[in-house]
């Protein structure tokens, strides 16, 4: 006998002390045993029968066959417990029972239950068979007789149920017993699970909380604890990307603020150089407003003048036509004195002949004549001179008459460029009042470009200003994208998330795996659970 079943059997002395099943007890039990073994067999059978119309308690049996074998079990426990023989076999029987009881799950108000039918059966039929049989001779006996018989059947009665009691005893408390075993072992286990997933869990965050995002939980976890590892898992993944887009992030900030930091400090310069030019344009086009300004003006005095030129042609003009109209007077009266100077010449021909004929006469009267042909010479010679004169005249007239056809045609062509002369003033007037028009635009449309260039300029420095502010910042901004890349580089990341290495499970500690609990319970599963396993027939 081992140690453990010494104890339990020593447990068991002590239940029967405790009960009063002593040797006297015993041998009141023994000697009802026959009835006990008669009616043991219907006891039993009205109680399967009542356990085959109960759904709730037939569900454990998988059929007839198996409640049958279950029955003849029964039979020979409660022969054992009428025999009063409460020794080390039946102490390991009824434990079977209770262990039974408990790993399929038998609550115990069925089989006390049971116990109840059986007792019923067992008591009324032993009183009977003991009454029908004492009763004949307890007519004989005196009343105290009687009341000893009857004192007798009672102890044989209190015997029957205080083994029954015995019995249900160490059932119940074996089927507590490993339930609270059972209890404190899926505790133990559940615990060991629960601190197993915590601190693997724990590990994960810790790792987490200190940089390394490579960490992930591969240790199988039970489907309760699955979600944690899940989850674990996934704030893993989810802060590897998240710091994976941040690292990403910070690199690409840091090469746009270093870009724009770059177009900015170029931009800064260009508008610097842009402002100075832009300056220079202001006093340029102030300079260009005064010239316009002056020519405007100077076009308009140059209008005036042509105005003045232009009335002066026409005065020109009407002096050439004047002119003209005196030189074509000239012509006529050069014409009338080539006439009389003709008639002159004619007259001085007429006259130097009369002359040669008065000479002939002269000639012819002798010396009475000679005074006359003084006369005719005198007068041929004048003729000859006034001819001769009138010759150089007429020579002076053509000439006259030549230069002033001459003159008259250059006063007429004087006279018609006059004219387009004058056109050309008047044109050019006109000209120049548009130019002083245009200039005086002009002048204005410079001046409003000059105002716009000057806000421009005015502009341009602000934005100069606001691009030194913009640098500041983008310098403060890349400080700040150097940061968080310090701040990101604290992490390490998986392959893939930018990191420097590969994920990494938790270090080595060798994984929890559930032990096989019992089939405890099944009583959970109602109606169409399946039966037990044929090898278990007690009951």
């Amino acid at each position: 006998m081992t140690h453990d079943a010494a104890a339990s059997f020593s447990q068991l002395q002590t239940r029967l002390d405790f009960i009063g099943l002593d040797a006297a007890a015993v041998s009141r039990l023994q000697k009802i045993q026959k009835q006990v073994d008669l009616h043991l067999p219907k006891a039993l059978d009205r109680f399967y029968d009542k356990i085959a119309t109960v759904p709730d308690v037939a569900r454990f049996f998988s059929g007839k066959e198996q409640m049958n074998r279950a029955q003849g079990r029964q039979v020979g426990h409660w022969k054992a417990i009428a025999s009063g023989k409460f020794d080390s076999d039946y102490l390991a029987a009824s434990t079977k029972v209770g262990l039974r009881h408990a790993q399929i799950g038998l609550e115990p108000r069925w089989y006390i239950g049971g116990y109840g039918v059986i007792v019923e059966t067992l008591v009324k039929n032993v009183v009977h068979d003991y009454m029908a049989e004492q009763l004949s001779q307890m007519r004989k006996l005196k009343y105290d007789d009687v009341m000893a018989q009857v004192d007798i059947m009672a102890g044989a009665i209190v015997e029957i149920i205080r083994a029954i009691m015995i019995d249900i005893d160490i059932a119940v408390s074996t089927y507590f017993d490993k339930l609270t075993a059972e209890a404190e072992r899926v505790e133990k286990e559940n615990a060991e699970r629960i601190n197993r997933a915590v601190t693997l869990t724990g590990d994960a965050l810790r790792a987490y909380a200190n940089g390394d995002l490579t960490v992930r939980i591969d240790e199988q976890f039970e489907p309760q604890f699955q979600q944690i590892k899940d989850d674990t898992n996934a704030v893993g993944d989810k802060l590897s990307e998240i710091v994976g887009q941040l690292r990403v992030t910070s690199n690409a900030l840091k090469t746009a603020t270093s870009e724009i930091l770059s177009g900015a400090n170029d931009l800064s310069e260009r508008t610097t150089k842009q402002a100075a030019t832009i300056e220079e344009t202001s006093a340029a086009m102030e300079q260009l407003a005064q010239t316009v300004m002056s020519n405007a003006k100077n076009a308009e005095g140059a209008s005036i003048k042509a105005q003045a030129a232009s009335r002066t042609a026409e005065d020109g003009g009407r002096v050439m036509t004047e002119t003209t109209a005196a030189m074509e007077r000239i012509t006529t009266s050069s014409s009338k004195v080539s006439d009389i100077i003709g008639l002159i010449d004619n007259i001085a021909f007429q006259t130097n002949l009369l002359a040669l004929n008065a000479s002939v006469e002269a000639a012819r009267a002798g010396e009475a004549g000679k005074g006359f042909a003084v006369v005719a010479i005198e007068v041929r010679r004048l003729a000859q001179s006034a001819a001769q004169a009138s010759q150089e005249v007429k020579a002076l007239v053509e000439q006259s008459n030549t230069e002033v056809e001459t003159g008259s045609k250059l006063v007429a062509d004087a006279s018609s460029k006059l004219v387009t002369l004058l056109e050309a003033v008047k044109e050019n007037a006109q000209l120049l009042e548009t130019i002083a028009q245009d200039s005086k635009g002009q002048a204005s449309s410079i001046e409003e470009i000059n105002a716009a260039v000057r806000q421009m300029d005015e502009m341009t420095q602000h934005n100069a200003a606001l691009v030194e502010e913009t640098n500041a910042a983008i310098e403060q901004t890349e400080n700040q994208a150097n940061q968080l890349d310090s701040i990101v580089e604290i992490f390490v990341l998986e392959k893939g998330y930018g990191g420097q290495s590969g994920t990494r499970t938790l270090p080595g500690r060798p994984t929890l795996v559930a032990s096989q609990p019992a089939p405890s319970r099944p009583a959970a599963t109602m109606g169409n659970a399946a039966p037990v396993s044929r090898d278990w027939d007690e009951f």
